[in-house]
């Protein structure tokens, strides 16, 4: 087992299963999960994380770069998305200082891969 704390910021419900089974698969069993980015935000501010998968496309007011920006470099956010893959979002991406993105659907390569690479 990993003793990594990941925080999961995602709003669709088979996203997230899917990327939930994918790191229990690999060994992740320390996973939190919120859907929105004012809740990313708490749950940073009241915890430690050492990865945010971060949605880009979430509810409510902010999308996953904005929340990603609030978040004061307290976390390595790794974005996904499924839909949000124009120049104008990977501009916004590397202005945000990620630790990398993944598409979706998710793989478990990926997955591993992004996520032992901003653990590095």
């Amino acid at each position: 087992m990993k003793n990594n704390s990941i925080l999961l910021v995602e709003d669709d419900a088979m996203s997230f299963q899917s990327l939930k089974r994918i790191l229990e698969d690999l060994g992740y069993k320390n996973l939190t999960h919120v859907t929105n980015g004012i809740d990313a935000i708490n749950s940073v501010k009241n915890s430690h994380f050492d990865i945010v998968l971060m949605d880009i496309g979430l509810e409510g007011k902010l999308d996953g770069i904005d929340t990603s920006a609030l978040l004061d470099g307290k976390a390595r956010v790794i974005f996904t998305s499924g839909n949000h893959k124009d120049g104008q979002t990977f501009s916004r991406i590397a202005k945000a200082g990620s630790y990398g993105f993944i598409s979706k659907p998710f793989t478990s390569q990926l997955v591993r891969e992004a996520v032992e690479n901003a653990l590095k």
